[in-house]
Formats: structure tokens, sequence, C-alpha cells
């Protein structure tokens, strides 16, 4: 076949095939290294906040209690596992979901922030917190948008599906978290007179409005996708952070129980943090077995 040397293609006018990834494209280096990054500051600001909840309180830029500060130790180490899961998975389109994630909540919490930077009396650290959840959100959005969300160029075979009853689980899951998190973010005085179990500040309850709605995608997402492996990443911070809150709650009962509008808010809640605990744990459990992975 004649070739054309100085075009370097056939006379045939053919155009060279769009090359196809076989396999699951590897995690980009950039986002390896942001990941770890991200994960090494939670892990340092959440075990402090969790386990020295009345020395960290001095940190946080408005007023809080312990038991909101180790609310907030528990999203950060959750973020900390959701970053070494996405880092054991080692595949782009199984770790891109937890960038989504984190860029939904830290997004957020620096709007949250930024509206107390001109509140009487505010402390100066709120700049550095501020610039801190912006920056995050920066860098997980400008991961995504450079290495793109699609998948079509990718042809990778599905060994195990997600369980039916996994897609029910993420399905319910993201009607509850959706539905109070809208609440929380846009009515923050409503849901606290109404269903939050102890008193906090209003910009407490965005910032874990933020969380709510970050896991609503996530959640939404999982509850569409067919290989379990995709879904699998998420499960180590789904564990994390209900059952971390959950260990909060029973250190400061003392606070639920002389603030909760009732016992029947108390006993949702609670519900509603086992639940997704323990169905995120069993999930993990199982899938883990089914499909031998290692993370």
């Amino acid at each position: 076949m004649l070739v054309d040397q100085s075009k370097g293609k056939t006379l045939t006018g053919q155009q060279p095939s769009l090359k196809i990834q076989t396999g699951p494209a590897p995690i980009p280096r950039d986002a390896r290294l942001f990941l770890l990054f991200l994960s090494e500051i939670n892990l340092v600001i959440g075990a402090l906040f969790y386990v020295y909840p009345d020395i960290s309180i001095s940190l946080w830029p408005w007023m809080v209690k312990p038991l909101a500060i180790r609310f907030f130790g528990a999203i950060f180490l959750a973020i900390t596992f959701g970053c070494w899961a996405a880092l054991r998975a080692r595949a782009w389109q199984r770790a891109k979901i937890l960038l989504l994630v984190g860029g939904t909540f830290f997004g957020i919490t620096s709007i949250v922030s930024l509206g107390q930077v001109f509140t009487p009396y505010s402390p100066t650290t709120i700049w550095v917190w501020t610039m801190y959840f912006g920056t995050s959100a920066i860098g997980c959005l400008a991961l995504l948008s450079s290495h793109g969300w699609s998948s079509e160029k990718e042809k990778v075979s599905i060994k195990d599906s997600v369980p039916t009853l996994a897609r029910f689980f993420f399905g319910f899951q993201t009607l509850i978290v959706g539905f109070f998190g809208v609440i929380m973010l846009l009515t923050p005085d409503i849901a606290q007179a109404q269903f939050w179990p102890w008193h906090v500040a209003k910009p407490t309850l965005q910032a874990f409005a933020g969380l709510f709605l970050a896991t609503c995608i996530a959640t939404g997402w999982a509850s569409l996708q067919k290989d379990v492996l995709r879904v699998r990443v998420l499960l180590p911070l789904d564990m994390i952070f209900p059952s971390l809150a959950l260990l909060a709650v029973g250190i400061h009962w003392n606070v639920i129980s002389s603030e909760t509008p009732g016992a029947l808010v108390t006993g949702v809640w609670v519900f509603v943090y086992s639940f997704v605990a323990v169905g995120s744990t069993i999930l993990f459990l199982t899938t883990r077995s089914k499909t031998g992975a290692s993370y």
C-alpha cells in the first residue's frame, strides 16, 4: 500500500482509529499526590479534633461545643480514609467520585466560613480555614476538570455487579441526606428547631449540610453504578463518619439528652447513623470476600 511520506498517512484517506483503553486508566500522578497530601492534613486535624476536643475548640473559626468539634474530627478522619481508599483503588474511574465529594464538601464549607469573615469579633484564624477549605475544593474540582469524568475511551469488563440491595441502600441514603442537607443549608433555623438533636451555631449546621449534600451526590452516583469495585471506594468514608459520630454522641450523651427537641428526634438520628454505619460495613465486607479486593 502506497504511503504519503510527507504526511504519514495512507493515500486512501483513512484516518488512524481512536485508541481505546483496554483496562482501567490509572490515577494520574498529580491526583495521587494531591490525595496523599490531603489525607495527611485531614488525618492530623481529624485526630486532634476527635481526641482532644476541649483543646481544639480555640482553633475553630467560630463558637462550637466539644461535641461539634468531635463531629468535625469525624468528618476529617472520614475524608482521610476516603483518600486512602481512592489511592488503593488505583483506577481513575473508581477514584474520581471522591474528588467530587471533596469538592462539594470543601466548597460549601468554604462559603460558610467566608460568610463568617466579616462578622463581629471573628478570629484571624478564620482566614486560614477559609483558604484551606477553598484551596481543597479548587484542587478537587480542578483535577476533575483536567482529567475528565467520562469513561467512553475505556473498555473494562465488569466481573461483579452491584447487588440489588446495595442499590436500595444507597438510594435510601441519598433521599435522607439530600432532604435534610438542603434544609440544613438553606433554612438552618428551622432545622435547628425541628430536627437537630442538640444546639449548634448556624454556620456549624450549614457546614454539616455540606457533608450531607456531598454524601447525597456520592450515594446517588453509587446507586446507578454496575461495577461493584467503583462502589467499594466510597464505603470506608461511609463507614467511618457515622461510626465515629455515634461514638461522639455516646460520649456527650448528657448534651443530647438535655438539648434534644424530643426523644423521637434523637431516635431517628441514632437509627439513620446506625443504619448507614452497619449497612456500609456489611457491604464492604461482603464485597471484599466476593471480589477479593485489597482495599
